[in-house]
């Protein structure tokens, strides 16, 4: 399960609206390509899809029918809408890319993980040699001092580890909420 509050990406689910008819019914067990679903304390999570048409969906807790999905005023408010107006079209018959599939594309999945390397070796003693030898170009480990210290790849490294730190410390938040 996954927090809806924190994966701004999620389309919330909730009950259909007084009037309307069961034919517009939007029901977990009815959805295509279900990838994965559990019941949890708030509500059913369902993932539907992989790869690029993923999503996550989550129906709003003790109802037997649903049929809206819903907006909460939130920071992420366009990452979620964008999703739900994914969702709907693709109720309708559209064939494109979901919003959290295309913003976490394979490339920019492999340079979040490049970061993550990089700021547990540092966090594991790691020199800033070794890890410009590690991830930037292994001929950095015969550089001689002088050399290492005006070295654009030291500064491209210093660079990269500002951009993990901070991931780490808040922006992975604003990542998931598609900022």
């Amino acid at each position: 399960m996954w927090r809806a509050d924190v994966l701004a990406s999620t389309i919330l689910v909730g009950p259909a609206p007084e009037g309307f008819d069961a034919s517009g019914a939007i029901t977990p067990d009815d959805l295509p390509a279900i990838f994965a679903r559990e019941d949890g304390a708030d509500g059913v999570h369902v993932t539907i899809g992989q790869g690029a048409r993923r999503a996550h969906l989550r129906f709003e807790p003790g109802l037997s029918l649903w049929g809206s999905v819903m907006l909460p005023r939130e920071q992420a408010l366009r990452m979620r809408r964008a999703s739900a107006d994914w969702f709907l079209r693709t109720r309708g018959g559209a064939s494109e890319p979901s919003p959290e599939g295309a913003y976490l594309s394979p490339s920019r999945r492999m340079r979040l993980g490049r970061l993550l390397s990089l700021f547990d070796a540092r966090r594991a003693g790691a020199t800033l040699r070794q890890l410009g030898a590690r991830f930037i170009d292994p001929d950095l480990a015969d550089v001689s001092a002088a050399a290492w210290a005006d070295a654009s790849e030291r500064k491209q490294l210093r660079r990269l580890l500002a951009t993990a730190d901070q991931l780490v410390i808040s922006a992975y938040r604003r990542l998931l909420r598609g900022e």
